[in-house]
């Protein structure tokens, strides 16, 4: 499959993945009050935390290696099982301490869902890394939303149903079962799959590190809520998490996607001995172009986003949203470390930045709790820029490109930003922070214009992108419909 086609899919993953997630929280924000949603942010806080070992880099492994063999794929699925079979095991016996640590018994419940998803997930890993490195997007596409579908829909029931946090667990278990099953129907070779630990050592060589990266990633992100949970309340955990939710979500709609394919495909460059310069100059383009104008205006409008789509109880959240998503954009300076590093196999580079960005992350984020939620949010800022610069020195001998190649991308970047944010600065100085519904809406329908509108007349590259795909889909549409002219 073509890197655009590819693109185009995984684009549309995560499209209708965040469509089904962001329109399912809405639904659970007023099913579920903000302690009820803190107890399983704690629970999932402590999984992801987990977690971020049990990959051990093993499918980054499958996607990378050169030569593939079946003893290598067995001792992929040999080591997953190990891996997440014995995080199972943990998280079974240590529940209750855990819930004890907390003084919050709920989350032991959580928790035992949590060990039994770790049972399950092992079985669909080969045939999803390999999936991947083939490129065959189009069938991750529609197993990830059949994954979201069913464990979105489960938890609304659920929790309809009266099963209050446990609710959101069923749905987390449910997609898990639901997207093994369906990788496996995919990928029935892989139904006798025999595991082996044959070529353990070579997959550690690489993984080891690459989890250790993992992991301190996870921790520095989980952490925060950790933190906050142990030294303020699970309801503020919540807050953040829903203030964090949209920045984060608007993010992950376009970095995951990009993963999705840059990986595989820097990785195929960097063994051809091709640079990766022009990639790496047109990635950063794309990323603050993208998004540098969804967050300045979500910043200028937080509040009233965030009571339209949460309601009264998570007003809160609309306060801290203006630090977060300023936080969220000195993280787009750069490309992500994975994508640069990873490819070219510094693992223990990335392992050392990732320890180095957690304890920084960690460190801002107790200074702030110690004092408020709201000094929590706002020291997010320095943080991520501290943490922009460690992945400037860390990956600047690999980018094939000179930092200062990003510069006008910045430059244009904001002044389309600046542009775009015209309708939300109209909406706030017509009604104040009381911005009605019909007035949001407008906002929304309109700033895309306003995108469109700066990025023809900057001649941003993304433009010729977009008219491209369109004239594409306008050429199959009239071939479908039997015109030949």
């Amino acid at each position: 499959m073509s890197i655009r086609k590819s693109l185009a899919w995984s684009f549309s993953q995560e499209f209708w993945q965040k469509v089904l997630q962001f329109a399912g929280s809405i639904v659970i924000a007023r099913l579920l009050t903000p302690d009820e949603v803190g107890v399983f942010a704690l629970a999932m806080a402590l999984n992801y935390l987990i977690s971020s070992l049990k990959s051990f880099g093993i499918g980054h492994y499958l996607v990378r290696e050169r030569n593939i063999t079946p003893d290598k794929i067995r001792t992929t699925f040999g080591m997953w099982l190990v891996l997440s079979w014995s995080i199972g095991i943990i998280v079974l016996l240590g529940r209750h301490p855990v819930a004890g640590l907390y003084g919050t018994p709920e989350i032991a419940e959580v928790l035992l869902l949590v060990a039994v998803s770790f049972f399950i997930t092992p079985f669909g890993q080969p045939a999803r890394a390999m999936l991947l490195r083939q490129m065959q997007l189009h069938i991750l596409h529609n197993i990830g939303l059949a994954t979201v579908f069913s464990s979105v829909t489960c938890s609304i029931t659920l929790a309809v149903l009266g099963y209050s946090y446990m609710s959101l667990a069923w749905g987390m278990v449910t997609g898990t079962t639901v997207g093994v099953v369906l990788l496996m129907a995919v990928r029935p070779d892989h139904l006798r799959l025999r595991p082996s630990l044959r070529h353990w050592r070579e997959v550690a060589s690489f993984g080891g590190w690459l989890s250790g990266a993992s992991m301190a990633t996870t921790f520095s992100g989980e952490g925060m809520k950790l933190v906050l949970g142990a030294m303020i309340t699970p309801a503020a955990v919540a807050l953040f998490e829903r203030g964090r939710q949209i920045p984060q979500i608007t993010r992950q709609a376009l970095m995951v996607p990009l993963d999705r394919v840059i990986f595989p495909a820097f990785s195929k460059d960097i063994r051809a001995g091709n640079s990766i310069g022009p990639s790496v100059e047109k990635l950063v383009a794309a990323t603050t172009v993208l998004l540098w104008p969804a967050y300045l205006s979500a910043a200028i409008l937080a509040e009233p986003i965030i009571l339209l789509l949460f309601g009264e109880n998570w007003r809160v959240a609309g306060e801290l949203l203006p630090y977060l998503v300023a936080a969220a954009a000195f993280g787009t300076l750069l490309p992500q470390p994975t994508q640069i590093l990873t490819p070219h196999g510094k693992v223990r580079r990335l392992f050392v930045l990732r320890s180095f960005q957690a304890v920084v992350s960690l460190t801002f984020a107790a200074v702030g709790a110690l004092h408020s939620l709201e000094m929590f949010a706002m020291l997010r800022i320095p943080a991520s820029a501290i943490s922009v610069l460690a992945v400037l020195i860390a990956t600047r001998a690999y980018l094939g490109v000179g930092v200062s190649a990003f510069l006008p991308h910045y430059l244009r970047a904001g002044v389309i930003a600046a542009f775009c944010a015209i309708p939300a600065v109209s909406a706030v100085v017509a009604y104040g922070g009381d911005v009605p519904v019909l007035a949001l809406a407008g906002v929304v329908t309109v700033a895309p214009v306003f995108w469109l509108v700066a990025i023809y007349a900057t001649r941003h590259f993304v433009f010729a992108e977009i008219d491209s795909i369109l004239r594409k889909g306008a050429s199959l549409l009239r071939e479908r419909l039997g015109y030949t002219h």
